[in-house]
């Protein structure tokens, strides 16, 4: 049983240690995958699996993260901000595919491209191009559209592609 126990603490610890080295090094897509977060329950390194499904565009993930988010000050606090952020994909997506109205919501702002777009769309300061969004931020251009069953989030500077988002 002493054996068991002890294997099982050790692979923890490595498992902690593996997603906190991956993180420092920015290897975030290695990081964020539903194993990790099932098997996770230290709120810490749970909220650094949840940063690194942000930072890889994996919002779909989010929701498996915020409902394990609820034991600890700091994990109820990132469990907010993740929440923040897929709460305004949600709200653009039904912007973008159903004319939903985003003037009746409030959210805290965050340093997500998500944030960016959805407080830019709500203050209506866009320019409608054929079926596209044209934003103006920070020196970039950001162009919102769909295609099919997806919400496209592209960032331009100096007219060339520096990075797309997608989300369903």
């Amino acid at each position: 049983m002493k054996n068991k126990l002890f294997f099982l603490l050790l692979s923890v610890c490595f498992i902690y240690a593996g997603v906190l080295d991956d993180f420092k090094n920015k290897n975030y897509s290695i990081i964020c995958n539903i194993k990790k977060i099932n098997s996770i329950t230290d709120e810490k390194v749970l909220s650094l699996v949840g940063i690194s499904c942000v930072k890889t565009d994996r919002l779909y993930l989010l929701p498996f993260i915020i409902k394990k988010l609820k034991h600890t000050k700091i994990g109820r606090l990132n469990s907010i901000y993740l929440l923040t952020i897929y709460m305004q994909k949600k709200l653009l997506y039904s912007f973008v595919f159903d004319n939903l109205n985003l003037d009746s919501f409030n959210l805290p702002d965050t340093d997500y491209i998500i944030s960016h777009v959805f407080y830019k769309i709500k203050r209506k300061e866009y320019k409608k191009l054929g079926d596209k969004l044209i934003i103006n931020y920070n020196g970039e251009t950001i162009k919102v559209y769909k295609e099919g069953d997806k919400l496209f989030i592209d960032e331009y500077k100096n007219n060339k592609l520096v990075k797309r988002h997608w989300f369903r």
